[in-house]
């Protein structure tokens, strides 16, 4: 299988990529990335890549580059699959430069390349308002932040290809909620709400007690990812869709904060509660949805998966 990851040097990219390496059959695994020193070098030397039996082809790309996208495309095969992960993916960063924004969340020049291609593609819970929760898939979007509606007007133009290109390959939206789990095995990235989390031991430290998230393991959204590269590889059908991607329990900011505190020993009483409606915005402030829990049982259905919850992904992040 010829698998092409997009944003592989970001946080979901580097754990799907240790993720396909421990799979047991040899695939071809396209890497593209737009920008991290050392990364390459990072997953080479990396313990758990020297004995697989996939191959690594790395690519560094701007997917909003044309000229870098018909370089790359005028010599390249085709992909069996496409698992679409890089995004500029901070609100802030969005607010402050939507035709950027635009741009990048929405690689159309890119996407065009790959009508012939199942493209599996990362989009956000924060599509939804945050004022009707539990969401399911077929509530109304209302995107509230450049952020999100990028994420909108990826989804349109995905799933828009199928009706005017007849015959081309199905696409997948996966609204994830956040992403937790161990920090980027290959190199440096972000790490998650939880690391934050842990950092402020001991500091007093204001966390939302309305600010609510279907928050989900990096090991389940791999697990998921999984799935639909077994289903292309069997030629099993996959359709076109939207799908919900969170775990099963509406969380909060200080609930995270606190399964944190209990799990690593340390003692919670500096933090503090508050409700985020109930704060005077700042002038920078970015608009974010209070509460975008959602109902992902029609993800857990056709993957066959159960995901787990907080005090799972907690476990599993502080081994």
């Amino acid at each position: 299988m010829r698998v092409l990851v997009t944003g592989s040097s970001g946080y979901l990219g580097q754990h799907f990529l240790n993720e396909l390496l421990q799979r047991p059959e040899s695939n071809d695994i396209f890497a593209a990335y737009r920008s991290m020193d050392g990364f390459e070098d990072a997953v080479r030397s990396h313990p758990s890549v020297s004995d697989k039996k996939s191959n690594i082809h790395y690519i560094k790309l701007d997917l909003t580059s044309e000229k870098d996208v018909d370089e790359y495309f005028n010599h390249a095969d085709s992909f069996d699959i496409c698992f679409h992960l890089a995004a500029i993916s901070s609100p802030k960063v969005c607010q402050q430069d939507p035709s950027v924004a635009e741009a990048a969340n929405v690689p159309v020049y890119f996407f065009d390349k790959l009508k012939n291609t199942p493209i599996i593609a990362l989009s956000t819970d924060q599509v939804y308002c945050g004022t009707k929760a539990p969401y399911t898939e077929d509530d109304a979007v209302g995107p509230i932040n450049t952020y999100a509606q990028t994420k909108v007007d990826m989804e349109k133009f995905l799933l828009s290809i199928e009706s005017t290109s007849p015959g081309s390959k199905p696409r997948v939206c996966l609204r994830s909620s956040i992403i937790l789990g161990a920090e980027s095995p290959f190199g440096k990235s972000h790490s998650t709400f939880l690391h934050f989390c842990k950092s402020r031991e001991g500091v007093e430290t204001t966390f939302y007690t309305d600010e609510c998230r279907s928050v989900i393991s990096v090991l389940d959204v791999c697990r998921t990812l999984s799935h639909f590269l077994n289903a292309v590889q069997k030629g099993d059908e996959v359709e076109s869709n939207v799908y919900n991607m969170g775990g099963p329990a509406r969380v909060s900011r200080l609930e995270m904060a606190l399964e944190v505190a209990n799990h690593c020993g340390f003692d919670s009483s500096v933090f503090v509660s508050a409700e985020k409606s109930s704060q005077a915005p700042e002038e920078n402030d970015v608009p974010s949805p209070l509460d975008i829990t959602m109902s992902s049982a029609k993800l857990e259905e056709f993957v066959g998966l159960k995901f787990r919850g907080l005090m799972e992904a907690v476990k599993k992040t502080f081994l």
